[in-house]
């Protein structure tokens, strides 16, 4: 089974303060920071890239995390999303509100119906794929930006909103991504030579292209 990190451990304190965004809005946010993870078990190992969304002075944020990952016991592999939307309701608390109908959307790459999602009891949605040929295009997508973060909150009339992203990650940050995701297949390979011969899930190579676009991952980050 995968294990994933749960998006908690990344709120951190936050003081944003103003108003949610009207529903079914266009937004453009104004804040738009992209990072790297990795997280590694016993068990498992996922290459991220985390992208969190403010819009000043809406008190409404997004974290939406791109991913990559297998598990150590047979090197199966899933590639996919975690989204989550948050209301930061007094300074330094916050809270996840849950949401329905998380999707990606691209010019290359649309996640409904390609993507199978999963709703958490904390309210964020995962959406992966164990298919390379779902799961390079999407990933290529997130590192050439220009996409839409899609949503409607879990309330009653709640209109679908859409977050649009003009900017790409930086150099660094696809750098590392791209590093990781390539240890990540020599490691699903080297899983696999050992137990049921399955083939690779991921792609041998990301766009390689895409990597002049991001930044240094942030302190603490592996």
């Amino acid at each position: 089974m995968f294990v994933l990190f749960r998006l908690l451990g990344f709120l951190g304190t936050l003081s944003v303060l103003g108003m949610t965004h009207a529903a079914g809005s266009t937004i453009f946010p104004t804040g738009v920071t992209y990072s790297n993870w990795t997280e590694e078990t016993e068990e498992t190992r996922f290459c991220e890239i985390i992208v969190d969304i403010s819009n000043p002075p809406s008190r409404e944020l997004v974290k939406f995390i791109t991913f990559g990952g297998y598990d150590r016991s047979d090197g199966t592999v899933l590639a996919g999303f975690l989204m989550a939307a948050i209301d930061v309701a007094a300074i330094e608390k916050s809270k996840i509100v849950p949401i329905s109908n998380a999707a990606f959307n691209s010019a290359t790459f649309n996640s409904p119906g390609q993507l199978s999602s999963e709703t958490f009891d904390d309210g964020t949605i995962m959406a992966t794929t164990d298919n390379a040929k779902l799961a390079a295009p999407f990933i290529n997508a997130v590192l050439a930006g220009d996409y839409e973060l899609r949503f409607s909150r879990d309330e009653p009339n709640s209109e679908m909103r859409t977050y649009k992203i003009l900017t790409a990650p930086s150099g660094s940050v696809a750098s590392n991504f791209i590093l990781c995701m390539d240890g990540l297949t020599i490691g699903s390979k080297q899983v696999r030579s050992f137990t049921s011969g399955r083939r690779s899930l991921l792609p041998e190579r990301l766009t390689a292209g895409s990597a002049s676009r991001w930044r240094q991952p942030p302190a603490g980050a592996k």
